[in-house]
């Protein structure tokens, strides 16, 4: 069943603001389509991207250029904005995408058959820092979020918030102490009891993702996974990680085709790993991570 969008009265002046900011961000992509920059984006034009979707006027016009070929994506198939999941898998980066390729292979079909994928850089090789730059399109430096506690403290907003703000409910399942800053802010919230048992912790961000998926009526969804992320760091078999991860993507996946929804998959910093030889750990801060854009 189709999510109905609802959109509330605007004032006059926010009207004339968001009329300019569609008309900038044109502009620019007419001069500058997608196709002539290849391998250019950013994780910070998500948040950018789904303002542009919603029609929701962000709190500071300094972020980057919305993608293109997202919104032509999103707008062929739900003119009307439909219900948008966006999903971080923690660690999963263009090296891992591509090696784990045979147990990704949910990811790897949502890219070929029923959307395509991305290139983005990313801004952090941290997750707090990284995934506040993703939900508000800043950079670290701008947004100040590098901790759990900095997100209550932060006068930034997220797309989530601002969405809430202008007559858009959205919704949140992620770790327990980075979910407790956003209660009442949104319109739901569930927070996960973070525990050695990374996979049971992923199963349970996943089963409650796909109940606020079919339960709520919601405009934007985030959720955060981090199996991969969590092997990666205590060096265990990767390739296990990807399988679980995959078969959790899968019945996601399911959820929003099932409500005729949006699905947006992307990681969030390069993996740490470490180097056989030396045991460095690989911290690159301009990594490429997949963006993958579906309509499952």
């Amino acid at each position: 069943m189709a999510t109905a969008a609802v959109f509330l009265p605007v004032h006059f002046y926010e009207l004339k603001i968001y009329d300019l900011y569609m008309m900038s961000w044109r502009c620019i992509l007419m001069l500058k389509p997608d196709q002539t920059v290849k391998n250019s984006f950013s994780l910070l034009q998500i948040a950018p991207t789904l303002a542009v979707y919603f029609h929701i006027a962000l709190d500071s016009p300094a972020r980057p250029r919305p993608i293109k070929r997202i919104l032509e994506f999103a707008y062929a198939r739900y003119p009307t904005p439909h219900t948008v999941l966006l999903l971080v898998v923690d660690s999963l980066d263009m090296e891992l995408y591509y090696e784990l390729g045979n147990e990704l292979r949910t990811l790897h079909r949502l890219a070929g058959q029923d959307g395509f994928m991305l290139e983005c850089e990313t801004v952090s090789n941290h997750t707090t820092p990284a995934i506040a730059s993703i939900l508000t399109g800043l950079t670290p430096e701008s947004h100040g979020i590098l901790t759990s506690a900095d997100v209550g403290r932060s006068t930034r907003k997220s797309i989530l918030e601002l969405m809430e703000d202008q007559g858009r409910k959205t919704g949140a399942v992620l770790e327990k102490k980075g979910s407790e800053p956003l209660i009442g802010r949104l319109s739901c919230v569930y927070g996960i009891s973070d525990c050695a048992d990374i996979v049971e912790y992923d199963r349970q961000i996943t089963e409650h993702t796909i109940s606020m998926l079919n339960k709520h009526r919601l405009h934007l969804i985030f959720a955060h996974i981090r199996t991969i992320d969590r092997f990666a760091h205590r060096g265990w078999d990767l390739h296990r990680a990807a399988r679980i991860t995959d078969r959790n993507v899968s019945e996601i996946a399911d959820a929003v085709s099932g409500i005729e929804g949006l699905l947006l998959i992307c990681g969030d910093h390069r993996a740490h790993l470490s180097r056989a030889s030396s045991g460095e750990r690989i911290v690159d801060i301009k990594a490429k991570v997949p963006l993958i854009v579906a309509a499952p």
